[in-house]
């Protein structure tokens, strides 16, 4: 009997062993360079958590990408916005591959799309395709790198997806060429005051304390005790590294104990990119937006909806006079390396009673939608847009050099999860701009930037997903469009392709068309270069010889231009 269940023991071993290894080794490497992460899976990003890994290509486009496994495309996107040129890949086992920012397909590929795009006749092009109709072979090349899209640089943006849910998940799971020995870096905590009676070293403030490390473990620098009154929040500002790189990556788990007794938990190994924008609650977002500090909260605000949470509560304990609470952080990476923080915090007497709480605000419920209708402006929120109850503050101002009053509409440092409408009055003096009108943002330098909106019946109404402090404005100006390094007399016969600059000053490229000769020409638009550029190769209609090129560019309030150029190939 013991020698069965020996047997049976040592099975179950092995049978873990080979499941590991064979997770491990499921894929091919997409690249075939040494490993260089410049963005690990779960880091924290503007709105969003980051679904894949970034591998650089040393700073160069065109490097092979290889089909992770056997399958078939399930999906082609492009887009001169997000990943830009993006293929996705449906395997066996349950799982799809994502390679983006891509400078082109393989050439079968890269035909097909070719031909659909000159059909719908558009650049920005999504195709969807079922099993058999492109199947694609383990380690068969399937694109070359790039730097299209919203990239910031030449790299591969790679994820593993979970095919049903299309979750991302770790890629780190299928590979081990990619070694990391360095403890997440602790830089510093924060102490909050969540309730109205809160305090912390005798004050109704927030504290922030820079952490050093000794002894094996992180530690706030100077003393590891504080007094606090009622219910207070911790945070810590982390950050993680892989083995000889500089370049920051995010943690896998973060624990939070109080006297030994867990009281929060944050696990990042797989998400829903419906729910990534909660981040903006999963961090400090006053924070961020005031210094740049990225602090994770070890409490959860009661509209924050993040799935990563095991043991989650809206703060991270009550202290009452006298107490004596120890806090101990507990922080992994994705292959165990484990950094502590511990620090304690003394029940101090709670002090006097608040008299007066804001003035000139408004209190919004989070969990009920709320209209305004004040100062001739208009807002419109839908309920849970906010993580916690907040104190609006709405006000109107003129200044010089504007078209009409300033908006300023709640704080730039609450987040907002839903889009609100704002709704402005429009001088009777402009509406005759009608189209030509939008709603402007205003800077703290009184500089316009462009939102967005509509007019109907003497209001601009826009939707957005930030405070701020909105005006009137009227976009008339066309776009501007030129060629890009063009050869003397304009002749391309060595060249194999013709690149133009397009740009708009203020609302925006809407919309772009290129014809050749008359007929409608593939340019591939690369929106952060304001750069639109026509490969030869890709026009099947196109002779050699004497051309005519017409460009027509359209903005986000209708203007337009148009223009004409005579070229040779």
């Amino acid at each position: 009997m013991k020698q069965f269940a020996f047997l049976i023991t040592l099975i179950s071993i092995i049978g873990i062993d080979i499941i590991a290894q064979d997770n491990t080794n499921r894929f091919v490497k997409p690249m075939k360079l040494s490993p260089s992460v410049s963005g690990s899976f779960g880091e924290l990003r503007s709105n969003h958590f980051h679904s894949g890994l970034d591998l650089t290509t040393n700073r160069k486009t065109g490097y092979r990408i290889y089909a992770s496994d056997k399958g078939y495309v399930s999906r082609i996107k492009v887009s001169p916005f997000g990943y830009g040129k993006a293929l996705y890949i449906d395997h066996e086992g349950g799982f799809t591959t994502v390679y983006a920012h891509l400078e082109r397909y393989s050439n079968r590929i890269d035909s097909l799309i070719r031909a659909r795009q000159y059909e719908q006749k558009s650049f920005a092009i999504e195709l969807f395709f079922k099993p058999g109709e492109l199947e694609v072979a383990r380690g068969e090349v399937i694109a070359y790198s790039g730097n299209s899209g919203g990239s910031g640089g030449p790299h591969l943006h790679y994820e593993v997806r979970d095919k049903a849910s299309q979750k991302p998940m770790n890629p780190l799971q299928f590979r081990d060429d990619i070694p990391d020995d360095v403890r997440p870096q602790v830089q510093g905590m924060k102490l909050y005051c969540l309730s109205d009676d809160a305090s912390i070293a005798g004050k109704r403030k927030d504290v922030f304390v820079p952490t050093v490390f000794y002894d094996r473990a992180f530690h706030p620098k100077g003393s590891t005790k504080f007094t606090a009154y009622g219910k207070i929040g911790v945070g810590v500002q982390v950050i993680d590294y892989l083995t000889g790189s500089w370049r920051k990556c995010g943690i896998s788990t973060m624990d939070l104990f109080v006297n030994d007794t867990l009281v929060y938990n944050f696990k990042i190994d797989k998400f829903s990119f419906a729910e990534s924008r909660y981040i903006n609650s999963h961090i400090d977002y006053a924070e961020k937006k005031r210094t740049g500090k990225v602090i994770q909260k070890g409490f959860v605000e009661p509209n924050n909806r993040l799935s990563l949470y095991g043991v989650k509560n809206e703060y991270s304990a009550d202290i009452k006079p006298g107490d004596k609470k120890i806090f101990k952080f507990v922080i992994e990476d994705f292959v165990g390396n484990r950094s502590v923080l511990a620090f304690t915090v003394i029940g101090e007497a709670p002090l006097p009673a608040k008299s007066i709480g804001k003035t000139n605000f408004i209190k919004v419920n989070y969990n009920k939608a709320f209209k305004l209708d004040t100062l001739g402006m208009k807002l419109s929120i839908p309920a849970k847009t906010f993580y916690t109850d907040i104190d609006l503050f709405v006000h109107k101002e003129d200044k010089d050099g504007l078209l009409g009053p300033v908006y300023i509409i709640g704080d730039k440092e609450i987040p907002l999860h839903r889009s609100m409408t704002v709704t402005i009055p429009v001088p009777d003096s402009l509406l005759h701009y009608n189209e030509k009108l939008l709603i402007a943002g205003v800077s703290s330098a009184n500089k316009t930037y462009a939102i967005g909106g509509k007019v109907k019946d003497s209001e601009l109404s826009v939707s957005t997903r930030g405070f701020g402090r909105f005006t009137v404005a009227i976009d008339t100006i066309a776009p501007t469009i030129k060629l890009r390094k063009a050869p003397e007399n304009n002749n391309y016969s060595s060249r194999a392709s013709i690149e133009l600059i397009i740009n708009d000053e203020f609302s925006g490229i809407k919309s772009y068309e290129c014809l050749i000769d008359g007929q409608w020409a593939l340019f591939d638009y690369d929106a952060k270069n304001y750069r639109l550029t026509g490969t030869f190769k890709h026009m099947p209609f196109l002779k050699r010889g004497q051309h005519e090129l017409q460009v027509k560019v359209v903005d986000g309030c209708g203007n337009e231009s148009l223009k004409s150029f005579q070229f040779s190939n």
